[in-house]
């Protein structure tokens, strides 16, 4: 067999550790050297100095400003340092771009949050139950009249403390950045070029909002901007957590420029728009210690301070694929075309759950029946779908958009925006539903009721709920009832509506929308094997979004959709091989969706399909996919998990992107380059694997180079200890 040369992910990982290590004992024999030398020239410099010279000892030192706890100020580099209290040791630095003022704790605030002239809280910088507010442990004034105040809390038994920073100063800028250099961290939400740990990513500076991604000729795998679903909730291989106040006009960037950083920035600045003249400036966020990444994540889980989705989807849905339209040209959608394509999936007698018709199919913006002229029988096909005696029954499910009718009698149902004159300003097509109003949102929800009757529709997908789409690059304010509402709120009151209409939806964005989702669609992904929307990213986007809370993530049809060199109406389908090695991901992953049928390539993938199919029925679900289903919704575990959920202590499987977990003892190490018939197969310490291809045993910790996989075959390993 012809043997493919390339390097993986893997192999630069395991060959930057071995130089690492090489480094890392050079450099402990010479910082030993210097430690010594330093500390004989303190003793001589503490034994010779006068008594009243000796406060030039301290300007070498750490200039605590203010300690309480476990947590200090130090004022020579501007950080905030955390303490374990078990351990003594400092587990998380986040500097601070301010200078101290001399004034003193009792000049500070009272913890309380700031109020419209109703009294009631403002919508941004609100206080959560999260955030309960208390007596300050530590507190201090900057002077540039920034107020910081840290408070020691507690969750679940785990060791917390708020960081709280007020300017009254509307035009404030509120930075803190976190150090990540000696940890490994995961989570605050989707990206458009997704990579695990954080520590891998490029994240420049831009607004904490959900975002579509749009395809591009120019994405690449160097910058990437967050996309449909985020949480402001980060947390670390070793157990450190950062949970961030959902209603601030907030700003991240991770790892920009490899500067080792997660930072947060509070301003109210393009797209935000403060228009309540008392409004501070607040950033806010909890910070709490736990041994390990798994246990805080679940006393977050347990405490709800992270919330989870509660319902699952139909177990049809995870036994069998969702079929859609979402890889044909959408702009030509029409009866013909569905018809030849619902044919073709039954006739190569290939499983389905649902199919979902996505695209331009609708009358127009606002309306959600079928355009007559693409669709003269659109009630007659979807009932031969569902009654068709020589096959199962195929319900189906339409796209649908938070869009009003362009006439003037549903302008009062829709969004209302507002400059920085607070002026009433004019938007161009489509006017955004306004999911405040209770008129609107019954209106709408009356329409899809409607729709759902009439032509038996029986799911939905709710697409275009993001709020960076909702205000674009515009320095405006979103309004609802001349009330500031973060942009955000209109992704998670979508979200709400959608929970309304069934556990067969898919919801297309979210921010803090777990417990209204039941599938959380991440995709379409492209038709490319890169991190940027390709194939390297469904393991890591799985996993990102399984600690968000979402298990039941799709990330969109297998192989991928309109890769962005292609041209409208040129809608190539993807490569062999790359639809291949993405079915045999997909298999494992929570719930699948085809829209490529594997016709396309011939009787042999058709074969391979079915057969793959049939096994993710008859073997993944009643011994893997049923019980972490169940657990998924029970407490929260995600059902893909990541490697260092089942070996905690493990430094290396911190760092495997290409490698997950179906529940905690299935392996799975799918190929994810091209022309590769080998790949290097990481196995985590503190157990024996068992390879299921050819039944070998190995002990963990250990990597297994060039690991033997054919085109139709997948790398997978479970826990057994070999015979005696």
């Amino acid at each position: 067999m012809k043997e493919y040369l390339f390097e993986t992910t893997e192999n630069k990982l395991s060959k930057n550790m071995t130089l690492r290590r090489s480094k890392l004992t050079k450099i402990l024999k010479i910082g030993g050297a210097i430690c010594i030398i330093s500390a004989i020239l303190i003793v001589v410099a503490a034994l010779t100095l006068l008594p009243g010279k000796s406060k030039l000892l301290l300007k070498h030192l750490p200039q605590l400003a203010l300690k309480s706890g476990n947590v200090a100020f130090d004022e020579s580099s501007q950080t905030l340092l955390f303490t374990d209290r078990e351990s003594s040791k400092h587990y998380l630095s986040i500097v601070v771009p301010k200078k101290q003022s001399s004034k003193r704790c009792k000049d500070f605030i009272d913890g309380k949050t700031s109020q419209n002239e109703d009294g009631s809280d403002a919508t941004y910088g609100k206080n959560e139950d999260l955030f309960s507010a208390r007596n300050p442990e530590i507190c201090l004034l900057f002077s540039n009249g920034l107020n910081l105040a840290v408070y020691e809390d507690n969750l679940e038994g785990l060791q917390c403390h708020i960081v709280h920073w007020v300017s009254p100063n509307k035009e404030a800028d509120i930075t803190n950045c976190v150090d990540i250099t000696n940890d490994n961290w995961y989570g605050g939400g989707g990206l458009s070029v997704q990579r695990w740990p954080i520590n891998r990513v490029n994240v420049s500076l831009q607004p904490y909002l959900t975002k579509k991604f749009k395809f591009s000729k120019t994405e690449s795998d160097n910058g990437a901007s967050f996309d449909s679903f985020i949480e402001p909730y980060f947390i670390s291989a070793s157990g450190t957590v950062i949970m961030l106040d959902s209603n601030l006009p907030l700003f991240i960037s991770m790892n920009f420029n490899n500067d080792k950083k997660i930072c947060f920035n509070s301003a109210y600045k393009k797209p935000y728009y403060s228009h309540e003249s008392n409004d501070q400036v607040i950033l806010k966020y909890k910070v709490c210690k736990d041994k390990l990444g798994k246990t805080a994540h679940r006393h977050f889980l347990d405490a709800k301070a992270l919330e989870h989705s509660t319902v699952s989807p139909p177990v049809t849905m995870l036994l069998k694929p969702i079929w859609s339209t979402r890889g044909i040209n959408l702009d030509d959608i029409d009866q013909s075309t569905v018809l030849s394509f619902v044919k073709n999936i039954k006739s190569n007698k290939l499983p389905y759950s649902q199919l979902f018709i996505d695209g331009n199919y609708i009358r127009s913006s606002g309306y959600f029946y079928f355009n007559e002229n693409k669709f003269p029988n659109s009630h007659q096909m979807i009932m031969e779908f569902d009654s068709d005696p020589s096959s199962d029954k195929l319900p189906v499910g339409m796209e649908v958009y938070p869009y009003l009718p362009s006439s003037k009698e549903f302008e009062t149902f829709a969004v209302v925006y507002k400059n920085k004159e607070n002026s009433v300003v004019q938007m161009k097509q489509p006017l955004y539903l306004d999911v405040t109003s209770d008129n609107g949102v019954s209106w709408y929800a009356s329409q899809l009721k409607e729709v759902s009757k009439e032509l038996s529709i029986t799911g939905f997908r709710f697409s275009g709920g993001h709020a960076f789409d909702l205000l674009g690059n515009r320095d405006l304010s979103l309004l609802a009832f001349n009330k500031t509402m973060h942009p955000n709120m209109f992704t998670k009151l979508y979200a709400e509506i959608a929970s309304d209409f069934g556990d067969r939806c898919l919801q297309g964005s979210g921010f803090k929308s777990q417990t209204h989702t039941s599938v959380a669609d991440a995709g379409p992904m492209m038709s490319t094997w890169e991190h940027a929307k390709g194939l390297k990213s469904i393991i890591p986007t799985t996993l990102t979004y399984g600690l968000m809370g979402y298990p039941f993530v799709l990330t969109g049809p297998i192989g991928g959709v309109n890769t962005a060199d292609q041209t409208p109406g040129d809608f190539l389908p993807p490569d062999k091989e790359l639809y291949i090695r993405w079915l045999q991901i997909a298999i494992f992953l929570p719930v699948m969706e085809l829209s490529y049928g594997p016709w396309v390539y011939g009787e042999e993938v058709v074969n391979y399909t079915r057969t793959l199919l049939e096994y993710r029925r008859t073997v993944l679900w009643p011994k893997y996919l049923s019980g972490a289903v169940k657990e998924a919704t029970d407490v929260g575990t995600p059902i893909a998990r990541p490697l260092w959920f089942v070996s905690p202590w493990d430094k290396v499987a911190q760092f495997i992107d290409c490698e997950f977990f179906l529940s905690n003892s299935l392996l799975v190490a799918p190929v994810m380059f091209p022309n590769a018939r080998h790949r290097d197969v990481y196995l985590p310490e503190g157990f024996w694997w068992k390879d299921q291809l050819r039944g070998q045993y190995y002990s963990g910790g250990q990597w297994l180079r060039s690991f033997e996989v054919g085109l139709y075959e997948i790398a997978t390993f479970i826990q057994e200890r070999p015979p005696k």
